[in-house]
């Protein structure tokens, strides 16, 4: 049977559909999109799920400090509860991507302590940027796509993405291995440049980090559900001629939701 997932929306949340996509089409899930105003009226609605995807996009319009609008309404809620639990559940495996990165960070819903805040370029970035994956994270999310050699890339778009933590924390961070994905030099920063200038860490995140991965949750701010086939990719012309077709799966992306959603069946 396939498992079901749910995915919020609502308040200007987006890229849901995108994220529906991946869960359906790559992963082999059924997707349920539900409310946020319904899941904080009945938390335990999450329950009936075998997964979840929290998607990003222009949630309360993408203004600096929207991660803690949507904080202030799940932490008055019971909905804050169930997703701590969740959270620590590893049977549940959990997308959560860019504007819930800030919500579940201002929510204290780390495994440590994790701020955002607005890039250090001062702009908002918008662009693909190269990431390299943890080997040593044994998150469920990450465990077909450390066989993959190629470039992993893929696209981000954000103000506040700059991901902060204390410098004390850090070595429990290293010791814990809770960073599932890092940015990169590689391939696409030889064919994109950022406002920034630095490629590789377009929002000066603290260690270069891009995403986290704890009990089989992969929180992070890379896009990875809004690039899942290569016609999509910004290199596309050397990938048709390598491959002669651009009408295949990006790789990267369907290896992760594959992997979820094999876990969870």
């Amino acid at each position: 049977m396939r498992p079901k997932v749910i995915i919020p929306t609502g308040l200007g949340i987006n890229s849901h559909e995108e994220l529906g996509y991946c869960f359906d089409k790559l992963g082999g899930a059924d997707v349920e999109y539900r409310h946020l105003n319904d899941l904080i009226a009945e938390p335990s609605l999450i329950d009936d799920y075998q997964g979840a995807g929290l998607p990003g996009g222009f949630t309360m319009g993408d203004q600096l400090g929207a991660g803690q609008s949507i904080k202030n309404r799940v932490e008055a809620s019971g909905l804050r509860g169930k997703l701590y639990e969740k959270l620590h559940d590893e049977s549940f495996p959990i997308y959560c991507v860019c504007n819930w990165l800030q919500v579940l960070a201002k929510l204290d819903l780390f495994p440590i302590p994790v701020g955002t805040m607005q890039n250090d370029s001062g702009k908002h970035e918008t662009s693909f940027w190269d990431t390299k994956v943890n080997p040593k994270n044994d998150n469920v999310w990450l465990s077909y796509l450390k066989m993959y050699e190629d470039p992993i890339f893929a696209p981000i778009s954000h103000g506040e993405g700059r991901i902060t933590i204390r410098k004390d924390l850090l070595e429990v961070v290293k010791e814990r291995n809770l960073v599932a994905l890092t940015y990169e030099k590689g391939h696409m920063c030889d064919f994109y440049k950022s406002s920034k200038g630095d490629r590789y860490n377009p929002n000066g995140s603290t260690a270069d980090i891009a995403g986290f991965g704890w009990d089989n949750n992969l929180v992070l701010f890379p896009h990875f559900e809004r690039l899942h086939h290569d016609f999509q990719r910004p290199d596309r012309a050397a990938v048709k001629r390598e491959k002669e077709t651009t009408s295949g799966v990006y790789e990267p992306t369907c290896l992760m939701f594959k992997a979820a959603v094999d876990a969870m069946k």
